[in-house]
């Protein structure tokens, strides 16, 4: 099973979805389908499970048995610490919280709020997707067609040429803002934010606070049409926070709304998503406090990226209303999910799974779906970074549906 996370550059050979996964992906855009509010209304569904402990509930279908009992192994004896569910699109099979305090001394729960790191490009496909079905994009429109007025800036000509489709499917060949920040942002402005020397003056997650609070839209649009990029667009896939940063930016000039306005207004307010926003919202998990790594948390900078906070009751909504039909239409979601190189515009598309994971220093969030006989299987893990069980519970769980 391919693993990608922020941070990581990872090759890795063509996988078509096969005619059977692709036909089944799109059940609900092509059949009679319930309405939305049916199928977003998890609080109430949450509610009439059985209580198995204390923030630990089980659906009693006798179906499921084998699913139930290998979660409830996972919740109550292994060292997994975090939120969980589990679900069809018609019930909840399993719902978690388990080990981990919130911010307030509590133990979480499937309502306790995390960072969702890179699974927020999903939501940037989606939101890309939704404009182009309103005639306002296109896959090939390249950047320099967007941003014509940065047609001075010394490296225009060599990236004006990488379309929505190039960004989409992580093949742009621009350098990684997030990962590679001081190529990204040149040795002189790194000066200028941070002082000279700053290797030997500050800490890492000091110089990268200092660089997150001096970055902005303006800035980072100048470094992109100035830095060389590590390629020409179209030649490789190389995972790079670069390319949704930027769709985020494409997503506010061609709406006319900013990037959390438009997330709201088309997926956050249809799918009754009320504790999820760009930014902070609500109570959050804690986390292992780590000197080293306790720096990724900017919302502004990470936008696109990664930026939305939310929790796994509201990440079973979106699931459910994307994958029902409830968002795009069925051509435009037979775009979101055709893979090059196994990545399509927000998602991966591998070994019969359609996911994502998201990581920041302080969380790892993982968002799975998996088709079994004409059903989807939700899996949505939200975890503090130690106890992560989040690689090998998806493969499990399509390990017992078999």
């Amino acid at each position: 099973m391919l693993f990608v996370t922020a941070g990581r550059r990872v090759s890795i050979a063509i996988k078509a979805v096969s005619i059977v996964v692709a036909v089944s992906l799109l059940i609900g855009l092509t059949s009679c389908k319930p309405n939305l509010d049916s199928r977003v209304s998890v609080e109430k569904e949450l509610s009439g499970l059985k209580n198995a402990e204390q923030n630990i509930y089980v659906s009693g279908n006798k179906e499921y048995q084998n699913i139930v009992d290998y979660l409830l192994y996972i919740a109550t004896e292994s060292d997994f610490k975090g939120s969980m569910i589990v679900a069809t699109d018609e019930e909840i099979i399993f719902a978690a919280g388990t080990g981990l305090p919130d911010v307030d001394g509590n133990e979480v729960t499937p309502y306790t709020t995390y960072e969702i790191g890179s699974n927020t490009k999903s939501f940037v496909g989606v939101c890309i997707m939704s404009l182009i079905e309103s005639k306002k994009l296109s896959m090939d429109k390249t950047i320099g067609e967007l941003f014509p007025e940065y047609s001075s800036f010394p490296g225009y000509q060599k990236i004006s040429g990488i379309t929505v489709s190039d960004l989409l499917h992580m093949r742009s060949g621009l350098v990684d803002y997030v990962n590679n920040p001081i190529d990204f942002i040149g040795a002189e402005k790194l000066y200028e934010i941070c002082g000279p020397d700053p290797e030997s003056n500050m800490s890492y997650p000091e110089a990268y606070r200092q660089i997150e609070a001096s970055f902005d839209d303006g800035l980072f649009l100048e470094r992109l049409f100035t830095v060389e990029p590590l390629s020409e667009p179209d030649v490789e896939f190389v995972y790079n926070n670069t390319n949704y940063h930027l769709l985020a930016l494409i997503i506010e000039k061609v709406s006319g709304m900013t990037f959390e306005e438009y997330i709201s207004k088309n997926i956050f307010e249809p799918c009754k998503m009320t504790t999820s926003a760009v930014g902070g919202v609500g109570v959050m998990a804690s986390y292992e406090y780590s000197e080293k790594l306790d720096y990724l948390s900017d919302p502004e900078f990470q936008m696109g990226a990664g930026g939305i906070c939310s929790n796994a009751v509201d990440m079973l909504k979106f699931d459910r209303a994307l994958f029902g039909g409830y968002l795009l239409n069925e051509k435009s979601m037979n775009e979101l999910l055709t893979p090059f190189d196994g990545y399509a515009c927000g998602w991966q598309i591998s070994d019969g799974f359609v996911y994502h994971n998201g990581d920041v220093p302080r969380f790892s969030t993982s968002n799975y779906m998996i088709e079994r006989d004409g059903k989807r299987y939700y899996i949505i893990i939200m975890s503090n970074l130690k106890g992560d069980c989040r690689s090998v519970i998806p493969k499990n769980i399509s390990m017992i549906l078999v």
